[in-house]
């Protein structure tokens, strides 16, 4: 009979006590894009806006957030250059 040994896991780098890992900046940069389309669509919703206006400016925002992902901190990079 073989006893486990916890302390030879394998351990993933972020991922904390229970076994989950933090999101990154980009993974909250996702998410972040169909929040602000559908916060877009809500306000223009409860404002009695046209729902252009809303998911126009949910979709300015979010777009803002793609290109700082894209050119500002580009995933995968050193920095350090």
């Amino acid at each position: 009979m073989s006893v486990r040994d916890p302390s030879n896991d394998d351990i993933v780098p972020g991922a904390g006590r229970a076994g989950l890992v933090s999101p990154s900046k980009y993974d909250l940069l996702l998410a972040a894009v169909p929040t602000l389309l559908l916060a877009g669509a809500v306000g223009a919703a409860r404002l009695a806006l046209p729902a252009s206006v809303g998911t126009g400016l949910g979709s300015l925002l979010a777009a803002v957030l793609v290109g700082y992902g894209l050119f500002v901190e580009p995933p995968g990079g050193d920095h350090d250059t």
